[in-house]
């Protein structure tokens, strides 16, 4: 034998043994306990959270990996979990898929698809600024246009709005796979949805934080809907996504964002009024028919717009194959002419036309008996759909009664009615709910809403909330405006002795976190505050505003205890000296600077929510624990005369530039453990 034959037979041992292993090398590689995730680079950062792109070792591939940039806010990692959640249950070709979430040693992260390529604003940039690219004709932009429509109509089909929809949540790879990204601002419409999506309708704590800001702007400026402003109050919905469809569809056309403004308020203005120049106006040689789609579906009001995407897919379908749009509202010759440039060839029509005729005539009688046999099992599907869908409802009806309960009680009154009417629409008999939303209507001053409402409910005509509820009614009926604020405390007063406490107080959060002018405001803070303390008030009443500093005296008001309607008041800086107030509610929403609430009896800082405050003195209290406020921007604060004793959270105050202590307040090893850079200064020591 040659002995490149024995060469050849030890080599095929070698090969014999290497496949004969019980394991083999990819098994190895599942079993390893390294981390899966590796070689880790930036990729982008936005304001809550930050995408790296990474490589999965157990899957061989390239990813983009979310991670919330403060991990310490448990609203916040509520809102991040949220996204990814919702965005995980959309299943579409043209919505970036979500492969797995989890938790870095409590910090939250998810993973997704990675889109090689640009984003929709790269490419539109580009075409402004003249450079040529592939997507220069406008086809190819209808084509992109259509997709992110189709994934938009998807997620409506669940109840899902995107309530961001811009070119810079677009992406297009370079093999020209579109999808639609960054779902953090979507909504669920509970009364659309599926069951199984409910649970992102859930009441998040920090929607209980922030429920009191009413007319926060979510959304992108430039393209965002009216109803995104703080300029209107009207529901979001799908409509929204279609206006903003509509201005997605304008810089395609036009290169430019539809609005453009030197500040924010002048951008929302002409938002709120839709206040923008049409795209002929820019680009002179658009087909007149898509600016017909664009202006429809850019609509002020959301009834003039598309009743959904699906309907404005079909008008870009239209204009594609040669159609008039419903938008333009194409007059007989318009359409005539389309149809005679669908058809060019005259002559062979002419030939082929008695043809045809018999063809058409044939294909119409077949048409109408298959029509009409569709009809009858459509008939029948419809039937038996309504049928399943009315058991359904009845049944999920206690389900949205508690949703609307639990948002009740955080005042959060919009998503409140919402969920009690669709408690009501599936099941009219529950009475809870028809008080329910008697309440909320009677909070929102709809008086006509709340009367029926209550009535529905079981009360009687002689009940005296009823009876008030009529009273007002009758003065909305005859002025459709808002109350002023002398009718609006005469509610108030009406409404106190009847010990509805529960209405009582939440009327008072209604208003103040309503759209109301600073005297106003003012007038309604005083005239609530004497309501609630009586006699009190008529001896000494220290309520001193400074316009220009926004500075707010509440100082020596020793009768001081329910400062509730205080929340969104405009100060900058508050004085609560000497005052019995115990907590901090009524200091929320307020855009402080600088507080001062020594000698109060507030014992505890977790209610502390301003978290700008730069200046606080907490002096002469039984305060010891300062730890809710670790993150918060102090420069100065006042502890003298309090228990504090260590300096274990004044070290964490990483902006701290002045510290005042009484004398023998904090040991010389204490006052180590401080920076030099501190300035202290000294009190004298007070019976605690």
């Amino acid at each position: 034998m040659a002995p490149e034959d024995n060469f050849a037979d030890g080599l095929g041992d070698i090969f014999d043994e290497a496949y004969n292993n019980s394991e083999t090398h990819l098994t190895e590689s599942l079993k390893s306990e390294e981390d899966i995730y590796s070689d880790f680079s930036l990729y982008s950062e936005g304001g809550l959270k930050r995408i790296e792109l990474c490589y999965n070792r157990k899957t061989n591939r390239k990813v983009a990996m979310a991670t919330l940039k403060d991990s310490t806010d448990p609203q916040k990692i509520e809102v991040f979990l949220r996204e990814a959640k919702l965005n995980a249950a959309l299943q579409h070709p043209n919505i970036v898929p979500v492969y797995n979430i989890g938790l870095d040693q409590e910090k939250p992260w998810f993973t997704m698809k990675f889109i090689a390529g640009q984003s929709l604003k790269e490419i539109i940039s580009e075409l402004h600024a003249g450079e040529k690219n592939e997507y220069a004709d406008l086809n190819t932009r209808l084509d992109i246009f259509l997709k992110v429509c189709d994934a938009i109509a998807y997620a409506h089909s669940l109840g899902v709005i995107h309530l961001d929809i811009k070119p810079d949540n677009i992406r297009i790879s370079k093999y020209g796979d579109v999808v639609v990204c960054d779902w953090g601002l979507a909504d669920v419409e509970a009364s659309n949805c599926d069951e199984l999506l409910l649970e992102y309708c859930s009441v998040l704590d920090h929607d209980i934080e922030n429920h009191t800001l009413i007319g926060t702007v979510k959304g992108s400026p430039g393209y965002m809907a009216p109803e995104q402003t703080t300029k209107l109050k009207m529901r979001k919905g799908c409509h929204t996504d279609i206006f903003s469809l509509g201005c997605l569809l304008y810089s395609l056309l036009t290169y430019e964002k539809p609005f453009d403004a030197a500040s924010i308020e002048e951008l929302l203005e002409k938002t709120a009024k839709c206040n923008f120049p049409k795209p002929s106006s820019i680009k002179r040689d658009l087909p007149f028919s898509l600016e017909a789609v664009c202006l429809k579906a850019m609509s002020l009001e959301p009834t003039d717009r598309y009743l959904s995407v699906e309907n404005l897919q079909k008008d870009i379908f239209a204009y594609r194959n040669g159609f008039a749009t419903n938008a333009e509202e194409a007059s007989f010759v318009k359409g005539l002419k389309l149809l005679i440039m669908r058809h060019k060839s005259l002559s062979i029509a002419a030939v082929l036309t008695l043809t045809l005729v018999l063809i058409l005539t044939s294909v119409f009688i077949n048409n109408l008996e298959l029509s009409k046999t569709n009809a009858e099992q459509l008939s029948e599907k419809l039937l038996l759909e309504k049928d399943f869908h009315e058991q359904m409802g009845v049944d999920s009806a206690p389900l949205f009664l508690q949703r609307a309960l639990d948002t009740y009680v955080i005042c959060s009154f919009d998503e409140s009615l919402r969920f009690v009417n669709n408690a009501v629409s599936r099941d009219d008999t529950i009475l809870e709910a028809w008080l329910l939303k008697g309440k909320t209507h009677f909070i929102r001053e709809e008086f006509t809403a709340a009367y029926d409402a209550f009535i529905m409910g079981g009360l009687t005509k002689a009940n005296k909330l009823v009876k008030l509820t009529e009273k007002y009614k009758k003065i909305k009926l005859e002025d459709h405006s808002p109350l002023s604020i002398k009718l609006y405390l005469e509610l108030l007063a009406d409404l106190r002795p009847l010990q509805n406490g529960d209405i009582f107080g939440k009327v008072i959060h209604y208003k103040a976190f309503g759209n109301l002018s600073l005297d106003d405001r003012i007038a309604f803070c005083t005239g609530v505050i004497k309501l609630i303390h009586g006699p009190s008030t008529t001896r000494k009443f220290v309520f001193n505003f400074d316009k220009e500093t926004k500075h707010l005296d509440l100082s020596n008001n020793p009768w001081l205890r329910d400062s509730n309607c205080l929340q969104n008041f405009p100060a900058h800086s508050v004085d609560l000296t000497a005052t019995p107030i115990t907590n901090f509610i009524g200091l929320r929403g307020q855009p402080l600077k600088s507080l001062n609430i020594s000698h109060t009896k507030i014992i505890e800082m977790h209610s502390l929510t301003n978290k700008e405050i730069k200046n606080l003195n907490i002096s002469n209290n039984g305060i010891y624990n300062i730890t809710p406020i670790n993150n918060f921007p102090i420069e100065v604060i006042h502890i003298q005369n309090t228990p504090i004793s260590n300096c274990h959270d004044l070290t964490k105050l990483s902006q701290l530039k002045e510290l005042h202590l009484h004398h023998g307040q904090l040991s010389k090893s204490e006052l180590d453990k401080l920076s030099p850079q501190i300035k202290i200064v000294y009190h004298p020591k007070n019976q605690l």
